[in-house]
């Protein structure tokens, strides 16, 4: 196992994942599915459901496979 060991990898998908994310919620003209959502769920709900599953979970993903990546290079 070298220095990119497969849950590096995974977890700096992740973090990507999650920049991107960020950033579109930031951005002035809103994402179509952000719009959808909020249409079918209302505004709070609708940001919400988008912000958990485009952020939250991906950032929760990113640490779980830092955390792996971390302790399987100390192992080594």
């Amino acid at each position: 196992m070298g220095f990119l060991d497969v849950n590096f990898v995974k977890a700096l998908f992740a973090l990507y994942i999650v920049a991107v994310s960020l950033i579109r919620l930031m951005y002035d003209k809103e994402f179509f599915r952000l719009t959808a959502m909020k249409k079918i769920f209302g505004r709070s709900l609708g940001l919400l459901i988008h912000f958990v599953t485009n952020v939250i979970m991906p950032l929760l993903f990113a640490i779980f496979f830092l955390c792996r990546g971390i302790v399987g290079f100390a192992i080594l």
